[in-house]
């Protein structure tokens, strides 16, 4: 099948499913999931003392977080969005008293496929982009460099989001950035006092 066969086939499976809306909000959802896990690594650490000789352990456990999150987010709203299709297909099947078309089928497992890719993806890059300066700088520049980042991720989440239902970009930019500073501080004071 060429490349126009297969836009062609999703614009269709897309009007059958409506799958866009479904995959901008897994794709928010895992990104800011994927954002405030590694910042929690990274904040949790600088607050206990870790220091240059722990950015491998650093790399390290960010990365392994990174992919557990976009397994467990794929496989989730994977079967999360399989039973929610076979319950719309059922629905529709009972309101028209008739069997849908294999298409129609296969648009719904698309959907729950594609839905799945997106919510595994979207916290992988979140989570990694963030740690790339413990790759280059010295350990205290890479954590700077590192919250910055999430905080720059974090606000053009919101800011995306904002121009979609048409609020002002820079306060819902700011709601998400809120909301990593809020969790910074939290892990701040939580590491730097002991249990």
């Amino acid at each position: 099948m060429d490349l126009g066969a297969w836009r062609r086939r999703i614009r269709e499976y897309d009007e059958i499913t409506n799958v866009g809306p479904i995959i901008r909000r897994y794709f928010v959802i895992g990104a800011f999931d994927g954002a405030l896990t590694v910042l929690g690594i990274i904040i949790g650490a600088y607050a206990v003392g870790a220091s240059e000789t722990h950015k491998a352990l650093i790399l390290s456990a960010s990365i392994g977080a990174a992919v557990a999150l976009a397994v467990s987010s794929a496989v989730g709203a994977y079967e999360a969005e399989r039973v929610e299709k076979k319950l719309d297909i059922r629905t529709i099947e009972r309101a028209m008293l008739a069997r849908l078309s294999e298409e129609h089928k296969e648009a719904f497992q698309f959907a729950a496929i594609l839905s799945a890719l997106v919510h595994g993806i979207a916290p992988l890059l979140a989570a990694l982009l963030p740690i790339i300066p413990f790759a280059f700088l010295d350990f205290r520049d890479a954590t700077i460099a590192a919250i910055v980042i999430t905080f720059v991720l974090l606000f053009v989440i919101g800011a995306y989001l904002g121009n979609l239902v048409r609020e002002r970009v820079i306060v819902t930019g700011l709601r998400f950035v809120a909301a990593g500073l809020g969790t910074a501080v939290l892990l701040w004071f939580m590491g730097a006092r002991p249990i």
